[in-house]
């Protein structure tokens, strides 16, 4: 099937008026303005210049969205992951007596320290948070969070000794220096990728900031599940990052009006260094 001639590009007009006008006035405009008198022979012999109707269902096809699909999907994690708290010995700067670290009840979900992301075909980027990682208690409250790109993270001191928060971390380097009870600091993040942060004071001091250009994210739920809605039909790559375990990836592919059910396990191995 040929290609319209240029004779024929008068054609594409009336599919401007689309929306205006509705399909059928459309095609009735297609029809009118494919007169007899713009009928010419191409130069292929036997061959006829296309319909209207096929010309139209081409451009149809062409521009017409693929209906949107939801995933489904489970974290699997086999085997408890992080390590119990230890409370180590504290320097006091300011002579108080400090606080005594949380402990680990042991029977935390793991799901509480994974992050899960979509990758692939994804509109702009949920637009940036500023969000709040307190130091009480001589730990980061909360210890993980997940944000947009260009999102601000405060770090105020709560407790009455001084704090030195700090990362290394490639994704966005910072040192927030020593300050005390009742003052903050803030750093913006503008790349994608996680940020493990520390206080120089305190060893047992680790939290992580997950920074996403995707708009779907979520935090697993307790049983580990977690959905979005409406995506574009294709394919998607699902990672999962879990504060000790690190990265993990799996491919789906989200289908045309219907639901992508996946599970990305987090295996663990056995006396493996964390």
């Amino acid at each position: 099937m040929p290609w319209p001639t240029l004779s024929n590009q008068r054609l594409l007009l009336p599919f401007a008026k689309l929306t205006a006008s509705g399909w059928r006035s459309t095609y009735a405009e297609l029809d009118r303005h494919y007169s007899p008198s713009l009928r010419r022979p191409i130069e292929n012999k036997g061959q006829r210049e296309m319909h209207p109707a096929k010309l139209l269902a081409i451009i149809l096809a062409l521009a017409m969205p693929a209906f949107p699909g939801d995933v489904t999907g489970r974290v699997l994690i086999t085997k408890r992951l992080s390590k119990r708290t230890v409370s180590q010995a504290i320097y006091d700067l300011r002579g108080a007596a400090p606080p005594t670290a949380r402990a680990d009840a042991g029977l935390a979900s793991e799901f509480e320290r994974t992050v899960v992301i979509l990758e692939g075909k994804l509109p702009a980027p949920n637009p940036p948070v500023t969000i709040t990682i307190k130091q009480l208690d001589t730990s980061f409250d909360p210890d993980l969070v997940v944000v947009p790109v260009h999102s601000t993270v405060q770090f105020p001191n709560l407790d009455p000794i001084f704090h030195s928060v700090f990362s290394l971390s490639n994704t966005r380097s910072f040192d927030l220096g020593f300050y005390p009870k009742g003052q903050s600091r803030q750093v913006r993040f503008d790349r994608p990728g996680v940020v493990q942060v520390y206080c120089h004071i305190h060893s047992n001091m680790y939290g992580a900031i997950v920074v996403t250009d995707s708009p779907w994210y979520a935090r697993p739920s307790e049983e580990g599940t977690f959905s979005w809605r409406n995506l574009t039909a294709g394919h998607y790559r699902l990672v999962a990052w879990h504060k000790i375990a690190g990265f993990f990836r799996t491919e789906i592919e989200v289908p045309e009006n219907g639901t992508a059910a996946v599970t990305i396990s987090v295996p663990v191995v056995e006396n493996a260094p964390r």
